[in-house]
């Protein structure tokens, strides 16, 4: 039974042991969490408890368990967009009350529970599209999300939309609806919403095949102070009638969003605007086939203020729809065109525009026909050759055409009096004439990557923001005295321009340019300077430069940029890292100091090591090391090379005692002992360490003379400690004074041992004693 219980225990411990979360790492500083296309297949753990941003999109999740968040509590934005959800416990977001943005699009959900969101009352954003849901409604889903000001619903196994789905929605800033398989709708569930700023709606199957489903929905849908854009849409002639309805609520803004038809299609849904509320319409990325058959007349719109057509392809874009022209209808547009305050003409294939057109936008304040096809030739015809045309133009973008001339482009807009911002970016202008006339309202010019390699005084004096990014420029000289803003990012600056020519500049952007440094000089030389970006990778990072960009630059400017941006090239072993992280050592950042410093080093250990020489006889060790070199490779004298008895060793001082008594005594001898003396027998030129080995080599014995001159002579000590390299026993001390052990030098460590380990001759001071002295050197000599 007990081992029964043990394996049950066990057991029941296995089947309960939490399993393992996968983990997360990839968090900012900002507590930013990125942990998409991982192929997680649950919700991992993050590093931190405090992240406001989680992003888990594009991963294998199927299920959102009831604690998977539950430690997040400051969880602001969390994205699980294209994963494989199909099931949420119904508290899995319950400790999320601080959620703003919550991202569940491209999922498998086939329901949706209002316990979900019940504790989401801060959430703003809801995007729930492109899942399996079938229905949608019954529940009142959003009644607690007081705050919510952007929804998107739908996808394409949305069938029906039922009554109180959108219950508690008092106004939404962007409402999207994707239905295009819808086949039921309750008429009012939309309305339910009180308020939508913008509405974005696809229905294209209802449009098909349900007149009465698609009236209901934009009916519910349109609203005066609602913008309605219809997406996704191809349709013909016979499809148009659900478009009334729009235009008969008064509906002032209207766009069309991806459609696809034939150019009558389009003409006739234009006229359907006639007599409407109209203030702004729009197509966007459509397309229209064929040529135009039907005579359309041109509507009435007697509140429309701007048109909106960007990425607009037609089959011949060079034929212009033909409208027909009566008298009556004549003056509709001609109505239309005066009343124009916007004109948006983008990436449509936009060539021309005749003069007598240009003409009648008298009230035309913005013209956009940026990414086009105007040229050098047709844009002086659309601006009339500067001649009465579109005065009142205050903002004209002209980017990403085909203009080239310089010259021409700036004498179509010396009359254009309230001209304040100008646009010709992209373009291919390479130079600049000297001289060009412009109003003096201009304000803005953006002049970006036209393959500019110099500026001249031809720039407007009058602008406050120029725009020079991504030229091919070195250096800019003009002194524009009211420019408070400065783009010159993308060139080839190697340092800021001068500062002293620009009085009120307070923004200058000049990034990605190959600068060397940045000092505090060129700085305060622009006096109002209050933003800089220059972030880039070719910085040489001198102590100096990173000391002003870590402890000054801040106090100085503020950094439009990421400090992670400003990169440095040199020195080597720093290229790469950012300028904020870089470490100099000490000898770079003081090398004069350093080096005098190490030179002051240098020179106290020489002095030092000079001194401790000398203390230490250091050199004397060193000769003796190399005479002890020399007599290990001297050969051994032969015997018939041998032909003193002895060979004296002494000091110059003790010369008088061995000159007057030993010399006499011994050469006096019966039978005499042939001495050999350095002062008498060495042979002049040689040299002397050379001569005193070889005639220690030619003496049987050796004479120390030992006083305390002796101890104090180099040479002296020389023959020493020759004497013991080669001729140990051959040596013989006699001391003519007494030698204390302690006035012997360290160095003579030899003659301390001789002396203490064997015997030798001292010189008696009683006279009565000489006799046996001389007898004892005597018998010694003869026993060699």
């Amino acid at each position: 039974m007990f081992v029964l219980l043990t394996l049950l225990t066990l057991s029941w411990g296995w089947w309960v042991s939490p399993h393992p979360k996968p983990k997360c790492d990839r968090c900012n500083e900002n507590f930013v969490c990125d942990c998409s296309s991982s192929n997680l297949q649950e919700v991992p753990a993050i590093s931190t408890r405090s992240v406001i941003s989680m992003d888990l999109s594009f991963n294998e999740i199927k299920t959102i368990e009831q604690d998977d968040f539950s430690e997040y509590n400051n969880l602001q934005v969390l994205i699980l967009r294209g994963n494989m959800i199909s099931s949420i416990a119904e508290q899995g977001f319950s400790t999320l009350r601080k959620l703003e943005v919550l991202d569940l699009s491209d999922n498998h959900l086939n329901d949706l529970s209002d316990i979900w969101f019940k504790s989401l009352s801060s959430l703003h954003h809801l995007n729930l599209l492109g899942n399996e849901y079938e229905t949608f409604g019954g529940k009142s889903l959003f009644r607690s999300m007081t705050q919510l000001s952007s929804l998107m619903v739908g996808n394409q196994f949305l069938a029906s939309v039922s009554e109180n789905s959108f219950i508690g929605l008092n106004h939404l800033q962007s409402f999207v609806f994707h239905g295009n398989n819808l086949r039921s709708y309750q008429p009012g569930s939309f309305s339910q919403i009180n308020s939508i700023d913008e509405v974005t709606v696809s229905i294209a199957g209802p449009f098909q095949t349900n007149t009465s489903l698609t009236t209901d929905i934009l009916r519910d849908l349109s609203r005066p102070e609602t913008r309605i854009i219809v997406s996704d849409l191809r349709i013909s002639r016979q499809q148009l009638k659900p478009f009334e309805i729009i235009f008969q609520k008064d509906v002032k803004d209207f766009l069309l969003r991806n459609l696809s038809c034939n150019m009558d299609t389009i003409g006739e849904l234009f006229a359907m605007t006639h007599m409407s509320a109209l203030t702004s319409i729009g197509l966007e990325d459509s397309e229209f086939d064929g040529e135009p058959t039907l005579s359309v007349e041109f509507p009435e719109l007697r509140h429309i203020r701007e048109t909106h057509i960007k990425n607009v392809k037609m089959e011949k874009f060079y034929i212009f729809p033909a409208f027909t022209c009566s008298n009556f209808m004549c003056t509709h547009l001609l109505r239309f065109a005066t009343q124009l305050k916007r004109l948006v003409i983008i990436d449509s294939n936009f060539f021309a525009m005749p003069c007598i057109q240009s003409r009648l936008f008298i009230s035309l304040e913005y013209l956009d026909i940026s990414r086009n096809q105007f040229s050098d030739i047709t844009l002086p015809e659309a601006f009339c050759h500067g001649q009465w045309a579109l005065l009142n133009l205050v903002a004209f973008n002209v980017s990403s055409n085909y203009l080239k001339s310089f010259d021409t482009l700036s004498h179509l807009f010396k009359g254009m009096e309230k001209l304040a911002a100008l646009d010709v970016s992209l373009n291919v202008f390479r130079t600049m004439p000297k001289v060009c006339a412009w109003p003096q309202s201009l304000r803005f010019l953006n002049l970006s990557s036209c393959q500019l390699r110099e500026v001249t005084s031809c720039l407007p004096k009058s602008l406050h923001i120029l725009d020079l990014s991504y030229n091919d420029l070195m250096v800019f000289e003009q002194n524009i005295t009211d420019l408070t803003e400065l783009h010159l990012s993308g060139n080839r600056f190697k340092t800021l321009p001068e500062g002293k020519l620009f009085d009120r500049l307070e923004v200058l952007y000049i990034k990605s340019n190959p600068f060397i440094s940045l000092s505090q000089n060129q700085i305060r030389n622009f006096g109002d300077l209050k933003i800089l970006e220059a972030g880039t990778d070719t910085y040489v990072c001198s102590c100096e430069f990173v000391n002003f960009f870590n402890h000054e630059l801040g106090h100085l400017v503020s950094l439009k940029d990421s400090r992670q941006t400003y990169i440095c090239s040199s020195p080597f072993a720093l290229r790469g890292t950012k300028v904020s992280d870089a470490q100099l050592s000490v000898f770079e950042c003081h090398a004069a100091v350093s080096f005098s410093a190490l030179c002051v080093f240098v020179l106290v250990v020489v002095i030092g090591a000079m001194v401790m020489c000398h203390k230490l006889h250091v050199v004397w060790y060193l000769r003796m090391t190399w005479a002890w070199l020399q007599a290990k490779r001297r050969p051994v004298a032969r015997e018939d090379q041998v032909c003193y008895d002895a060979f004296v060793s002494y000091s110059e001082n003790d010369a008088e005692w061995v000159e007057e008594l030993l010399v006499p005594e011994l050469e006096g001898a019966q039978p005499p002992f042939r001495l050999c003396l350095h002062k008498r027998d060495f042979l002049p030129g040689g040299w002397i360490a050379d001569s005193i080995m070889a005639a220690m080599e030619k003496s049987h014995r050796i004479l120390f003379i030992v006083t305390q001159h002796f101890v104090q002579s180099d040479w002296c000590r020389l023959e020493l400690e020759y004497s013991h390299f080669r001729l140990f026993d051959a040596g013989i001390l006699i001391l003519l004074e007494p030698i204390p052990d302690s006035t012997i030098p360290t160095r003579f460590c030899k003659l301390r041992k001789v002396m203490n380990s064997r015997t030798y001759l001292e010189w008696p001071e009683e006279d009565n004693e000489r006799p046996r002295f001389w007898q004892s050197l005597k018998d010694t000599l003869q026993m060699a």
